[in-house]
Formats: structure tokens, C-alpha cells, sequence
């Protein structure tokens, strides 16, 4: 009796956070303040391109009204057919490319709302 009364509670617990939208997930880079925080951007150097400076955005794509946090990340140029700002979310996924022959790639349309510096 007392086993079966903790699974209704336990059911009732998870059916009302689903109701009530309880969001379990937590903001990877929310709270983040120096590059040293970005595990994955050490592996997002292309072509060996000296960072010069990162920004963490709050963006807005142009196809919805939500905002995401991510980062803007400049590299030194190094040749006119290679990319070297970068806008990625926070898990390093890049959504935009600037610079090279193609000028933008991705979604070249994104409104940055906010920046705050954090490498220069």
C-alpha cells in the first residue's frame, strides 16, 4: 500500500511539472564569463587562426521571437576565402560565417540584441 501510494504521488509530481511547463534544462553559457569557461572553443580554431576576440550575444533568429545566448568569436584574418567571425550557440554549433567568398553563410539574417566582451 504504501509503494503504490509513492507512485501516484510520484505520477501526479511529474504530471503537473509537464503541465505547468517545468523546464529541467539549464542554459549552458548563461552564466559564463571568461573564454576559459567555452570547453569546445579551443577546438573550433580553423585554419590556425589567432583568436582576437569573443563576445557572449543574446540573438534573436529571424524566423522566431526567442532569444538564444551564444557567441560572437573573431578570429585574425588570414586569406580572403577563409571565415573568421563566427556566431555559435552555446554548445559551439556555428550559425552564421562571415568573411571568405561567400561574404555570410548560415543565417545571415540574425539580430544580435546584446553583447558583453569577454577575450580581446
Amino acid at each position: 500500500m504504501f509503494m503504490k501510494s509513492n507512485i501516484i504521488i510520484f505520477a501526479f509530481v511529474m504530471l503537473l511539472s509537464v503541465l505547468t511547463g517545468c523546464k529541467t534544462q539549464m542554459v549552458s553559457c548563461e552564466d559564463v564569463k571568461h573564454i576559459n569557461e567555452i570547453s569546445w572553443l579551443a577546438r573550433k580554431s580553423p585554419h590556425g587562426q589567432k583568436l582576437e576576440s569573443v563576445d557572449k550575444i543574446v540573438y534573436k533568429l529571424p524566423q522566431g521571437d526567442t532569444n538564444y545566448i551564444g557567441y560572437n568569436i573573431q578570429y585574425e584574418p588570414m586569406c580572403c576565402d577563409i571565415p573568421s567571425q563566427f556566431i555559435c550557440d552555446c554548445d559551439g554549433n556555428i550559425i552564421t560565417e562571415y568573411g571568405g567568398y561567400d561574404g555570410c553563410m548560415g543565417e545571415c539574417d540574425i539580430e544580435i540584441i546584446s553583447r558583453v566582451n569577454i577575450y580581446n
